[in-house]
């Protein structure tokens, strides 16, 4: 996993990004209105990336791989085991959102 953006929610916690992971934005559930891999929000668009908190109202992180364990707050939303595999959206009201760090730079 290259951890490239890391994203840090108002409850303290925070979720790494890995480059192929894929970050959405939306106005409206499940109509997705932008949507970029990792690694080109943080070399070509990461200032749009801080702009969207502002734009949207809501932020999804999918994993790109399973096996890269995606949790929140007890949750399991990306996991990968001998028997079984999931991988489904965290998605979050950008005003949760307090910041995305990249972790490049």
């Amino acid at each position: 996993m290259d951890m490239v953006l890391k994203v840090c929610i108002s409850d303290g916690s925070e979720i790494i990004v890995d480059g192929f992971d894929e970050i959405s934005f939306y106005n409206e559930l499940p109509n997705i209105d932008v949507s970029h891999s990792g690694y080109s929000w943080q070399r070509e668009s990461y200032n749009e990336l801080l702009n969207n908190l502002i734009i949207y109202n809501f932020i999804s992180i999918k994993r790109h791989d399973s096996k890269d364990r995606l949790e929140y707050r007890n949750h399991t939303f990306a996991f990968k085991n001998s028997n079984f595999q999931g991988n489904v959206p965290l998605t979050l009201q950008t005003k949760s959102v307090t910041t995305i760090i990249d972790m490049y730079n």
